[in-house]
């Protein structure tokens, strides 16, 4: 795959090449199966039955991650932004459904490394192994974290989890739903939710201009999901 420097420096920096080498990196891009696919806004990216084994950065635009419930209603799980990776549930494994829907929210460029590229790659390269190997790691805690906030956290720790998930450092964009679906989506009352918010924006988490936010402080934020 043919890249500027502006994309491979957002491929070297996602949590599975950061740290190894310029060259080692250049050359996993310009392998023949890595490739680049354009999506507008509105395209489905991976659907339940349409999906690559391939780990997916984003080298521009956002896309929404969303998953049905037992009523078949879309519920909202993530935003991915500029520099995230999906793909790691479906990479390893033969599973012939994927877990979540992922829709273009802009226009978007994605780079895809597929299942044997990354192959080769973590059984060539013991660094990019063990990045992959602690991504997981990662995945694993955030995913244990969602369960606890969405079952037994404050309302500030669940809207700063889902904030960390879905506003973007950036751009300042409006809230994905209503605050009446979000408190549903959070298990909290809306006068919680409220409160929640007042919360984080004075604590200098959230900036709120009318009915965009956008992360002001990641590490403010990151306190109220510890």
């Amino acid at each position: 795959m043919q890249i500027n420097k502006t994309d491979f420096d957002i491929i070297l920096n996602t949590p599975v090449f950061r740290g190894a080498a310029e060259s080692l990196v250049r050359r996993i891009v310009s392998a023949d199966d890595c490739i680049e696919k354009s999506f507008k806004k509105g395209d489905t990216v991976y659907d339940r039955f349409d999906f690559m084994h391939s780990l997916g950065v984003i080298l521009e635009g956002s896309i929404r991650v969303t998953k049905d419930n037992a009523d078949g209603k879309p519920m909202l799980m993530s935003t991915l932004y500029r520099g995230s990776i999906f793909g790691a549930a479906a990479l390893f494994n033969d599973a012939r459904e994927y877990a979540t829907r992922l829709t273009a929210l802009t226009a978007c460029r994605i780079a895809f490394f597929p299942q044997r590229l990354v192959w080769r790659t973590v059984l060539r390269e013991p660094e990019i192994a063990e990045n992959y190997i602690r991504y997981l790691s990662e995945r694993i805690l955030f995913l244990n974290r969602k369960i606890y906030y969405l079952t037994a956290g404050t309302a500030e720790q669940r809207l700063a989890n889902f904030a960390s998930e879905n506003l973007s450092t950036d751009i300042a964009s409006p809230l994905p739903m209503s605050m009446t679906l979000l408190a549903a989506a959070l298990n909290t009352s809306r006068a919680s939710l409220y409160r929640a918010l007042d919360t984080l924006t004075q604590s200098g988490a959230i900036e709120k201009n009318g009915k965009l936010f956008r992360i002001s402080d990641p590490d403010v934020l990151k306190e109220y999901t510890l």
